[in-house]
């Protein structure tokens, strides 16, 4: 029952008390006095008339005793459904100020505190989310951190080192000092493509880098952007490939960003390959209302345990491997697939390595694409 019904049904109880406790005083204050009088021997109107008036007092006066009493049980009656609720609230509150996030009150009365303590428990559900948020963004600024000072310590020293043999002479010849320039310069390069790849990440990270979607063949995308630079990974040791796909499978995407998430994929499969020709399978599949890109390598994998933090900032599934790379590929590629619409996993290919998965929804035009509504400005 309601907070408002019950002090309906109070109200009208009160009433209803007070009229009843009026009607058996005004019978009372009656019926004693035809008592009193018949126990005398004339009965004189004037003197019953005296008679209840005298006693009207002493019946009145019980009546208001009685009302007095049945009011404090009513009211300590509705106190009690009001305060029983607020203390639990109140202790909630404690704990919620406490930072036990995790905190739920449990309140049985289908009333209006039932709303309330709900919205409590919804409440503390968001913010045990976002304090576990907190956390983790906690843990992820500490790791960028940490895997920006090793991925920079390391060029910067050796540049150093470098300078330090020009300047002091060591490299004597003018081959040895052309060697230690060429490495200094590829160190430097190293540096700038990291702090590029950090700039980029911390752009898509605020959601403000620009993207430029349009409706175009994945497929055939594809394609093009693998002929483009399968030469050039061959050169580093990892041959690419198509196993194919659907024809006419359209998805509205920036192409541009798309052959960014491909090269990361490419480099980390060319970074970590245990062949001296590793390979690197590219297929295609309609999944429902996806375009499934599932990019097989035939490295030595990862563990199970590390496939989710794979697409975390500098996250290295082997810590002890001094592979250079900023680290920063795999997290960039998957929050650009996020701002497509998408979604990127990655899991154990046939041949034991990896396998990133890359889910993009199709557009209208492709089989069972439905239709797309385009921001304004991307049409």
């Amino acid at each position: 029952m309601t907070i408002k019904r019950r002090f309906f049904f109070s109200n009208v109880y009160m009433l209803l008390v007070t009229i009843g406790g009026l009607a058996a005083g005004f019978i009372a204050n009656l019926i004693a006095a035809y008592v009193i009088i018949g126990m005398q021997e004339h009965m004189d109107v004037e003197a019953f008339r005296r008679l209840r008036w005298g006693l009207s007092p002493v019946f009145f006066a019980g009546f208001a005793a009685f009302f007095v009493v049945a009011n404090i049980m009513f009211s300590r009656r509705m106190t009690k459904k009001i305060n029983k609720p607020l203390d639990i609230l109140n202790g909630g509150v404690r704990q919620i100020r406490e930072s036990n996030f995790a905190c739920r009150i449990e309140y049985g009365d289908d009333d209006e505190f039932r709303a309330v303590c709900d919205a409590f428990n919804h409440m503390a559900a968001q913010l045990e989310a976002s304090a576990e948020r907190r956390l983790k963004d906690e843990v992820s600024r500490r790791e960028l951190l940490a895997g920006i000072s090793h991925d920079l310590r390391n060029p910067l020293t050796t540049i150093n080192g470098y300078l330090d043999g020009l300047e002091s002479g060591v490299a004597s010849t003018p081959e040895m000092r052309e060697k230690y320039f060429a490495a200094i310069k590829s160190n430097a390069r190293g540096m700038k493509h990291i702090i590029e790849q950090l700039f980029l990440f911390s752009k898509l990270d605020m959601d403000d880098f620009p993207f430029h979607p349009r409706r175009f063949d994945i497929m055939r995308a594809l394609s093009d952007m693998v002929e483009e630079v399968a030469d050039d990974y061959l050169m580093k040791g990892l041959a690419v490939s198509i196993a194919g796909g659907p024809e006419n499978m359209f998805v509205c995407a920036d192409s541009a960003q798309l052959r960014r998430v491909l090269v990361n994929i490419l480099e980390n499969g060319a970074k970590y390959k245990e062949k001296e020709t590793g390979r690197m399978e590219i297929s295609a599949a309609l999944d429902g209302g996806f375009a499934r890109l599932r990019f097989a390598d035939d490295g030595p994998g990862v563990s199970l345990e590390a496939l989710p933090n794979l697409f975390g900032a500098f996250y290295r599934a082997d810590p002890s491997r001094h592979t250079k790379g900023s680290g920063l590929g795999l997290a960039i590629s998957a929050k650009i697939i996020e701002r497509s619409g998408g979604a990127i996993h990655a899991e154990p290919s046939d041949s034991g390595g990896l396998a990133v998965v890359v889910s993009l929804p199709i557009d209208a035009g492709s089989p069972g694409g439905g239709e797309r509504v385009y921001p304004a400005g991307e049409a």
